[in-house]
């Protein structure tokens, strides 16, 4: 009788997609659930290192002191606040465009479709030392103007740092806006417009409800984005204090981390995050509508004054917003004078960068290691959470996707509380990297497997089980050549993901495994701008290679980048 049910036991749940799911549930353990449950024990850990004291109040003493000193609580103020305008500024900015590109038939569409793509893949900092080069003291357009007698405000300090996130965070609202508007059918402005209703007002009454749940999603994105980034203020804030770079100084200190108070501190910026997370679904459960899409908005007809005023208006947004991307690029064929960029050409930059090659180097064994183990367990795991549907693979489901609201910082704090000391001594190992970068993106593989096999039926599958063929050998000789797209598609998109990738590595990085964003940002630190050029423009290049393999041979839009 045991023997019988250990035969049940072992063909019911250690079959091949049984160990799938079994490792799957250990992997998340490990890489997710541990790193961030050490994180949330370290924040009430004394500073003897345990959790008890003849002082009730010490193991919550670092949360008394967050919340009771200015200099810590205004950090978190100041990021709601810039985090918030940002969100605002982005929605106010990324409706518009969508609306104007998706309705108007707005000439050279292709170059407005490269130019939001690349800003929406360069690193966030990339932008704040472009427009330092820009409209810094010293910038290209300050000096303009100073010499016909205009003075602008000052690029430094929460100003720059709003500018910048809403010009690298709007193509959030605007790709969920325009996956929004792709839902919308036709007959619906029809209806509107023949009830009476000017085309303005059928927009804001008829489609604009319609399309809310999609803003919302851009909208929490912005927020959740800007609200983790501490590259930015610490390039062009000056002093400027937000949650974000407060736990990298607090973990990364010269005289001598605290790891407790920035633990603490991620604690605080995972609860912000997920809290928006929760905030945003409720909302957009409530706004949603169901709606069957026929024959999707198409263009309309404008008079030629509408053509040229909606052309004017979109290009000026978007040649904005791809002006730092373009800066870069220029200036690291400019010569340089110490942190000053003359305006004469030259590759010396590109002949003389001693560091570009070891942090290229490692940026792409880092990329493509990271990358692989992803598409193989992420291939797996998305397999098993649609095919396999039960309540493990619905938890599987859930947790493979917590990452997108876990900051990258808090990501590296977890990751080297838990990894990087006894008894693993990890940090400042490319394994420690990988480890980061593998949950950090396995989510992108996931949802465009699981994506891809939702809507292919598993005939073929059963088909073959049921003519002997074992499950796992089912898997690679039948299921992964058709969902072969999907996987390659999630691999580039990882990709593109991981070779930006700043605010964990800078965390767990050490001289050794310093990458390009981290050397892009060392150098804008030290001022070395033509460096800082030379090593960005080659970061651009290396990020947007897959996207462009992405949209050529898989025939992808945009929308592949969510």
């Amino acid at each position: 009788m045991i023997h019988r049910r250990l035969q049940m036991f072992r063909d019911r749940y250690l079959d091949f997609w049984g160990i799938v799911t079994i490792g799957s549930i250990v992997i998340i353990a490990v890489l997710l659930i541990f790193p961030l449950t050490r994180l949330i024990l370290a924040s009430f850990m004394t500073q003897e290192g345990t959790f008890t004291s003849t002082d009730n109040f010490s193991i919550i003493e670092t949360y008394i002191e967050f919340f009771s000193e200015p200099y810590y609580y205004e950090t978190l103020l100041n990021s709601f606040f810039v985090s918030i305008l940002a969100t605002i500024f982005s929605v106010i900015i990324g409706v518009p465009v969508a609306y104007l590109i998706h309705r108007i038939a707005i000439p050279g569409k292709i170059f407005i479709r490269v130019a939001i793509v690349l800003t929406f893949v360069s690193p966030p900092f990339i932008g704040a030392y472009a427009w330092i080069l820009l409209l810094g003291r010293n910038g290209v357009i300050t000096g303009w103007l100073q010499m016909i007698g205009i003075t602008l405000p000052s690029i430094y300090g929460w100003g720059g740092i709003v500018l910048v996130f809403t010009l690298q965070s709007f193509p959030f609202v605007f790709l969920m806006m325009l996956s929004g508007l792709r839902s919308v059918d036709q007959s619906l402005e029809d209806a509107g417009i023949n009830m009476g209703r000017s085309p303005f007002g059928v927009f804001w009454t008829v489609i604009l409800p319609l399309v809310i749940p999609s803003i919302s999603t851009g909208a929490l994105l912005v927020f959740v984005t800007t609200f983790s980034d501490f590259g930015t203020p610490m390039i062009i804030g000056e002093g400027y204090r937000v949650l974000a770079s407060l736990v990298y100084r607090e973990f990364i200190n010269e005289f001598g981390g605290n790891p407790r108070l920035a633990s603490t501190l991620s604690i605080l910026m995972l609860t912000v995050t997920f809290g928006a997370l929760l905030i945003q679904r409720q909302f957009a459960r409530r706004a949603s509508f169901d709606q069957e899409t026929v024959t999707p908005l198409g263009l309309r007809k404008v008079s030629t004054t509408k053509m040229v005023i909606a052309t004017v208006i979109v290009y000026g947004i978007v040649f904005t917003a791809f002006l730092p991307s373009l800066t870069i690029v220029v200036s690291s064929f400019l010569e340089s004078r110490g942190p000053l960029l003359i305006g004469e050409f030259t590759l010396d930059g590109y002949l003389t960068a001693t560091r570009l090659p070891a942090a290229f180097r490692n940026s792409l064994v880092l990329v493509l290691v990271s990358t692989a183990l992803c598409v193989v367990i992420g291939t797996l795991m998305g397999y098993v959470v649609v095919r396999r549907k039960n309540r493990i693979t619905a938890i599987i489901d859930t947790m493979s996707m917590t990452p997108y609201a876990v900051a990258g910082v808090v990501m590296g704090v977890s990751i080297s509380i838990s990894f990087g000391g006894d008894p693993f001594f990890l940090y400042g190992t490319s394994l420690i990297l990988i480890l980061s970068y593998f949950i950090r993106r396995l989510p992108y593989t996931v949802r465009s497997v699981s994506g891809f096999l939702y809507q292919m039926g598993a005939q073929t599958e059963e088909a073959s089980i049921n003519l002997g063929v074992p499950p796992g050998r089912t898997f690679l000789q039948v299921t992964l050549p058709q969902i072969a797209p999907a996987v390659l598609s999630g691999a580039l998109l990882t990709m593109a993901t991981i070779a930006r990738e700043f605010s964990s590595t800078v965390i767990l990085y050490s001289g050794r495994t310093r990458t390009l964003p981290v050397e892009v940002f060392a150098q804008v630190l030290q001022g070395n701008f033509a460096d800082a050029s030379v090593v960005g423009t080659v970061l651009i290049a290396f990020t947007l290679v897959p996207i462009v393999v992405l949209f050529k041979v898989f025939g992808k839009n945009e929308q592949a980048l969510l």
